[in-house]
């Protein structure tokens, strides 16, 4: 049996609670881009896991701004094509630069998270040297392969986890809704 990115998270939540991460949140949208995993440390750092599946997977996700443009590494905000639509938090990421940020918002920590036989398979995919890697084997335990090193030292501000806080409420309320088939009821 696969391990699939639902039994990772799973396994990845656990592993962060059992470091008493406070807040860990699957599909977290911060940043210019969605996170699998956004935990927060008791000391209020930020740690972003991301799920990869298969080597593919791996390989197609080291080629996203995020990792191609520095913007995890050295805080650089988003380059994209001209005339090339932004979505709603790149949107926000652009204000915040027009506004005089130097830096776009970033995790204190960036890791990987996959089965083991993805990482271990020779020969090895070359990975950044800020992420930490951490494979997840099939009786769910976890492996940290790699420390991920810290990208800088602001902890997350109460609004960045007020507004996570918010989109996890209405996510809850969306899930609810879905569940009980009530045509017509869109909205927050």
């Amino acid at each position: 049996m696969s391990l699939t990115a639902p039994d990772i998270a799973w396994h990845m939540r656990l592993y962060a609670a059992g470091l008493r991460h406070e807040w860990i949140t699957p599909n977290a949208m911060l940043y210019a881009w969605e996170s699998d995993l956004l935990t927060v440390t008791p000391e209020g750092y930020a740690c972003e896991i991301e799920i990869k599946v298969s080597r593919n997977d791996l390989k197609n996700d080291l080629l996203k701004p995020k990792h191609s443009q520095g913007m995890l590494m050295n805080g650089s905000f988003l380059v994209k094509e001209e005339g090339v639509a932004l979505t709603t938090a790149e949107a926000y990421e652009a204000a915040r630069q027009r506004a005089g940020e130097v830096q776009c918002r970033r995790p204190n920590y960036f890791c990987f998270a996959m089965p083991c036989e993805v990482y271990r398979l020779e020969p090895r995919i070359q990975l950044p040297r800020y992420a930490g890697i951490y494979t997840v084997d099939e009786q769910g335990r976890v492996f940290e392969e790699r420390r991920p090193i810290q990208l800088h030292g602001e902890r997350m501000r109460q609004e960045d986890l007020l507004g996570l806080a918010r989109r996890m409420h209405h996510r809850y309320w969306d899930e609810i809704r879905r569940a009980r088939h009530v045509p017509g009821e869109e909205g927050h």
